[in-house]
C-alpha cells in the first residue's frame, strides 16, 4: 500500500507545482500520464535476460527528459523498477484525470517472424478521441520508418477502466530479432521517446 500512496502524494505535489507555472495567453496546458508497463516482480515479456519492464522504464524516463514544453505536464504510474498492480494504476489515472494515457509495452510471441508496433484502444464512449490520438501517433512512427499494424480495439484492463482517452502501445516484439535491436538500442529508444514527446507537444 505504501508505494501507490507515495505515487499519489507525489502526483498531487507535481500537479500543484505545475499549475503554479506562468502561462502565456495563447498557451494550452495538457496533462498526460505515462504508464510504463510491468515493474518490480512483474517482468513482462522476457528474452535472454532482456525484460519488458526494463525497456518500458527506460523509454518512459527518456520521454520525461525529452519533454521540454512546460505546457505538457507529465505524470507517471511508476518511476523506477517498482510493482504497481493494474487496479492501482487505474486508480492513479482516474485521480489525475489526464487528457491522455499512454500505456507502454512490448510484445512477445512464439512466432519470431512477427514484428512491428501495435496500438490499441477500448471501444467505449471516449473511443473516438482515443482513436484520433492513436491514429496520429501511429502515423508519426510509420513516417519514421517503423512497421506499424492497423489500429485495434482491445478490452485491456487499463483501457477499459480508464475514464479518459487512453492508448495501449506495444512498441515491438522482443521475440523478433529486428524489433529487439531497436527496442534495446539506446539511440532508437531516444528516437521513440522523441516521437512521443513531439506528438504530445503538437496535440496540446
Amino acid at each position: 500500500m505504501k508505494k501507490p500512496f507515495k505515487f499519489l502524494l507525489l502526483t498531487a505535489v507535481v500537479v500543484c507545482f505545475a499549475f503554479a507555472l506562468p502561462k502565456t495567453p495563447d498557451s494550452k496546458r495538457i496533462n498526460v500520464l505515462i504508464d510504463a508497463g510491468h515493474g518490480g516482480k512483474d517482468f513482462g515479456a522476457q528474452h535472454d535476460g532482456l525484460t519488458e519492464k526494463q525497456i518500458t522504464d527506460k523509454i518512459s524516463s527518456k520521454i520525461m527528459k525529452m519533454n521540454i514544453d512546460e505546457d505538457v505536464v507529465l505524470h507517471f504510474t511508476r518511476e523506477g523498477d517498482e510493482f504497481i498492480d493494474l487496479e492501482n494504476r487505474v486508480k492513479a489515472i482516474n485521480m489525475v484525470k489526464p487528457d491522455l494515457v499512454l500505456s507502454l509495452h512490448v510484445n512477445y510471441t512464439k512466432d519470431d517472424e512477427r514484428s512491428g508496433m501495435e496500438f490499441f484502444v477500448y471501444d467505449n464512449g471516449i473511443t473516438s478521441k482515443s482513436k484520433a490520438y492513436a491514429d496520429r501517433l501511429s502515423n508519426k512512427f510509420e513516417h519514421m520508418g517503423y512497421k506499424v499494424a492497423d489500429l485495434k480495439a482491445a478490452p485491456f484492463y487499463t483501457l477499459k477502466k480508464s475514464e479518459v482517452p487512453a492508448i495501449h502501445m506495444d512498441l515491438g516484439y522482443l521475440s523478433n530479432e529486428i524489433d529487439r535491436e531497436y527496442l534495446t538500442n539506446d539511440k532508437t529508444q531516444d528516437e521513440i521517446a522523441h516521437v512521443v514527446a513531439e506528438f504530445l507537444k503538437e496535440i496540446k
